[in-house]
């Protein structure tokens, strides 16, 4: 009898019966999910860009000055500010004739209106000619604008012959005139000669109905003549 000749045992490549695959699955481990960026302050992206201690010290010097700046204009000079753009002011009033003066080297005018933010002047186009009538006319609101011109006849005299501390009460005075007002303003210009109750300023108060009420005043601030609402 020949002896057996055994076969060499290969292992069997095709899937097993129930369809698993020949070799085990593949699987990424578990890793918890990556934490956002924490977002960062302005400070800190100025000082990364700008980079090392010195850009704090930087930062910080200008908040410091913002802050004393802005302590100085509450504690200091902000109403002061305030109130040279409001030519009513004693302030304000100042400001327009200093105005004036550095534009024209003089504070000849002929005639101011003056209202609670800005005010209208003509001044003459050559104050040493009275007999020229030519006029500048000036737009102020806290600085004066470019000029129109035009002419006028009326009479120079020196804006600065005008007590500026009196202005603040005669607005307050005529609105009593009237019911429920909503404009006022001064006109300022020298009386004619022949003039009974010569008067410098004069103030008007109106409402929504046109109703205008003025009082006439001198230079002191003087009542000269009063004219009811009509």
């Amino acid at each position: 009898m020949a002896p057996r000749r055994w076969k060499q045992y290969r292992p069997d490549g095709t899937p097993e019966p129930d369809g698993a695959p020949a070799q085990p699955p593949t699987h990424r481990p578990y890793t918890p999910p990556k934490q956002p960026k924490p977002v960062r302050s302005l400070e800190e992206r100025t000082v990364r860009r700008t980079g090392g201690p010195s850009a704090k010290l930087i930062v910080g010097g200008l908040v410091a000055v913002a802050a004393a700046t802005t302590l100085i204009v509450a504690l200091g000079g902000g109403d002061d500010d305030a109130a040279a753009g409001q030519p009513q002011t004693d302030q304000g009033f100042d400001a327009l004739v200093a105005a004036l003066r550095e534009e024209r080297d003089s504070t000849l005018v002929r005639r101011a209106v003056i209202y609670p933010e800005y005010a209208s002047v003509s001044v003459p186009y050559k104050p040493d000619d009275p007999s020229d009538e030519r006029q500048l006319d000036y737009y102020w609101d806290g600085e004066l604008n470019e000029p129109s011109k035009t002419t006028g006849d009326e009479e120079a005299f020196d804006l600065t012959s005008v007590e500026s501390s009196v202005l603040d009460a005669l607005c307050p005075q005529v609105e009593k005139l009237v019911e429920d007002p909503t404009n006022c303003y001064l006109i300022i210009e020298k009386p004619d000669a022949d003039d009974e109750t010569p008067a410098w300023i004069s103030a008007y108060a109106s409402n929504e109905f046109n109703q205008t009420a003025y009082i006439e005043y001198d230079l002191n601030g003087t009542q000269v003549e009063v004219h009811p609402a009509s």
